[in-house]
């Protein structure tokens, strides 16, 4: 069974550095990301550059896969620099949709209404961040997640599943994941965890054992939410497609070939590392 492999490390995973990364480097990462055989990729986020300085050239670095856009100007932005695939996000927690995009839930809704009807729903992805928790407003019932995807279902054919700050359990991932069948709705998973991989690949393994089949990674770990405190790091592209292969999965990724994409995004790392120490 081949199982799709989303990644989120040029986008997610460069978006809260402090050090601005180059542009020819991050092309040359979305390249690297490419020839290993990665076929689905959030290149970047038309966010505003005030807000996300990491991303204000996005419009340079944006080849061919997907971009993630929180409004009107953002998706105009987008559509201009040939963008077809769209990913969006709203939560069950009012605290991240205010300190995230200024706007309540039923407001952000109503917002992706006014632009998003454009698209068709087989190129957007729906991202529900905090889906297992959130530290303001703890576990969310389940008529909130419901109406969540209800609205995600508005939108696009994919929900993806957030553990944003790394709350997540085996049970409430097989627990969301029917919640997604009884919908009618394709369900994907975005995972952070703390410094602890293996709990992320537990996740993963749950995931998997309930008809999930598509799990977002990061080069490198690279990432965390810059507006969910201790978000920690994304699950790894270079552990979720080993331990994928060892399962007995196949992903159409070359692990060899991703070396590649491992050591820029180790560089860029490092490059992070040095300016923290300098500071």
């Amino acid at each position: 069974m081949n199982i799709s492999v989303y990644e989120v490390g040029p986008r997610d995973g460069l978006q809260a550095l402090k050090r601005p990364v180059e542009t020819a480097t991050k092309k040359q990462l979305i390249a690297s990301l490419y020839d290993a055989g990665l076929r689905s990729i959030e290149e970047v986020s038309f966010a505003h550059p005030r807000l996300v300085p990491q991303m204000a050239d996005a419009e340079e670095v944006f080849d061919r896969g997907s971009a993630l856009v929180m409004n009107k100007r953002g998706y105009d932005r987008a559509v201009s620099a040939g963008v077809q695939k769209f990913n969006i996000v709203f939560s069950p927690c009012e605290t991240f949709n205010t300190q995230n995009m200024g706007k309540t839930r039923s407001e952000i809704v109503l917002m992706y209404k006014t632009f998003m009807d454009k698209v068709p729903k087989s190129n957007v992805r729906v991202y529900i961040s905090m889906a297992f928790g959130s530290p303001h407003s703890g576990t969310p019932r389940l008529s909130t997640l419901i109406s969540c995807i209800r609205d995600a279902k508005m939108f696009g054919d994919t929900v993806v599943f957030s553990d944003t700050v790394g709350a997540g359990t085996r049970k409430e991932v097989a627990e969301l994941a029917e919640l997604a069948k009884n919908e009618g709705i394709r369900a994907a998973l975005h995972l952070h965890h703390s410094g602890n991989e293996q709990r992320a690949l537990e996740l993963v393994r749950a995931a998997l054992l309930n008809g999930i089949y598509e799990i977002d990674s990061s080069i490198g770990g690279l990432g965390g939410c810059p507006f969910a405190t201790n978000s920690g790091a994304n699950l790894s592209t270079e552990t979720l497609v080993a331990h994928l292969h060892a399962w007995g999965f196949t992903t159409g990724v070359d692990e060899e070939a991703l070396k590649a994409a491992s050591r820029i995004a180790e560089q860029i790392k490092l490059s992070e590392t040095v300016s923290e120490i300098a500071a």
